[in-house]
């Protein structure tokens, strides 16, 4: 299974989780309410999922509320990226 790694930024006193993807970084903001910024992260994790199994593990997890945020953000988001990419298995939605 692949590791993706990912970091905690900010700019503009704005924060968000960067994941470090072939073909660009995947950025989820976590300081800022924008649906559309999310959906978009979804969809390119989504797309991500079916060319092979991954987790993503924050590289650094420090004592700011943001990373202990994004560290526990990211436990919920493998647990869900598995279960999708079951789902999408069962259906034969996946590259073998």
């Amino acid at each position: 299974m692949e590791v993706l790694n990912a970091t905690v930024d900010s700019i503009d006193e704005k924060y968000f989780i960067k994941i470090k993807v072939e073909g660009g970084d995947i950025i989820i903001p976590l300081s800022d309410d924008n649906a559309n910024e999310v959906k978009s992260a979804f969809n390119k994790l989504i797309v991500r999922i079916r060319t092979g199994e991954f987790t993503i593990k924050l590289e650094k997890v420090g004592e700011d509320l943001f990373s202990m945020v994004a560290n526990e953000y990211l436990a919920q988001l493998n647990r869900e990226i598995h279960e999708v990419r079951s789902q999408m298995k069962e259906y034969g939605l996946v590259k073998s």
